[in-house]
């Protein structure tokens, strides 16, 4: 398991987990939040804010989700199966780059697939995050 992009361990360590939560309670984190939303044709219109001037600059990263899918195992162990999953994330993208408190509108596009026929919703996720894939600083999600 990653908590925030910063400290990992075995998912099922308990007292790793509390642990880790404990600290990043006493880390920075800023408030990102999405004002409002607007699909359209093959995208989202997205107005999003944050706030608590970041130290150094921050990527704000697009994450659009399918709540829930399924697929069919054809090999291995679980072959002959139907295997349930949720928040399957269909398309990941770097919509921005911000440095200060701020507010801002961005497209994001929608991925090609979305789960069809599982009966689905979907969620927008927004990140904040050091560049280079470095730690969390905030987040926020609404569904669609």
């Amino acid at each position: 398991m990653v908590l925030n992009g910063r400290d990992q361990f075995v998912g099922s360590d308990g007292l790793a987990l509390e642990q880790a939560l404990r600290d990043d309670v006493r880390r920075e984190h800023l408030a990102l939040r999405i004002v409002s939303f607007t699909p359209a044709s093959g995208k989202i219109d997205v107005k999003f804010a944050l706030a608590g001037n970041p130290s150094k600059p921050l990527d704000v990263i697009a994450i659009i989700a399918d709540d829930t899918d399924r697929s069919d195992v054809l090999r291995g162990e679980n072959s002959g199966r139907q295997l349930q999953h949720a928040a399957v994330a269909r398309s990941m993208t770097r919509v921005a780059t911000v440095t200060n408190d701020s507010e801002q509108t961005v497209h994001v596009s929608f991925p090609e697939v979305l789960s069809k026929g599982s009966g689905s919703g979907h969620h927008l996720i927004l990140i904040a995050q050091e560049p280079n894939q470095g730690p969390i600083i905030g987040a926020t999600t609404t569904p669609f």
